[in-house]
């Protein structure tokens, strides 16, 4: 894994993945380390059958970043270095050791990743109506999720599907 350290608002280092990563990423923000943790999809840790995915830990660093600055009255953080394209996505954040869902919003719309990433991590952190919005206090113990939603396939029928086939990760 090559890797690259990239400093965020909230002035922590972070290490920068640019191997292949999957359609989902999470990381922590409890230590110097919060942007190093990635999740894979099936427990994979490099890719499977050789895909290229998109998602990177970067996404879930700036994602960070983003919520900090908001929460402190800072400027928003720079324009992030991965890729802009437009994908639906989803924002998820958990909380503590157990990871209780903290807060989950997110568009089947594609969106650019940067504005949508942006407007994402906010919503839900501050707006899902399930929870009150997160508080500076909460940070430490957040962890951070993305996913991209890629491959889409029409269908003739919401019953046009199969248990174990259709729906793979």
């Amino acid at each position: 894994v090559d890797s690259k350290m990239a400093a965020g608002c909230c002035g922590v280092k972070k290490q920068k993945l640019s191997s292949c990563s999957s359609s989902s990423t999470s990381s922590n923000n409890s230590n110097e380390n919060h942007c190093k943790d990635v999740t894979r999809a099936n427990g994979f840790s490099g890719c499977p059958g050789g895909r290229n995915m998109v998602v990177n830990s970067e996404m879930c660093c700036f994602c960070f970043d983003v919520l900090y600055c908001h929460l402190y009255g800072y400027q928003p953080p720079r324009s992030p270095r991965f890729t802009n394209d437009p994908y639906p996505l989803f924002v998820t954040w958990k909380i503590g050791r157990d990871k209780r869902l903290r807060g989950c919003i997110g568009t089947f719309s594609a969106m650019n990743l940067h504005s949508g990433l942006r407007e994402y991590t906010l919503t839900s952190a501050l707006k899902d109506s399930r929870f009150p919005p997160m508080t500076r206090e909460e940070l430490p113990r957040l962890f951070c999720s993305v996913s991209l939603l890629t491959n889409f396939e029409d269908v003739g029928d919401y019953l046009d599907w199969e248990v174990g086939t259709t729906f793979k990760p």
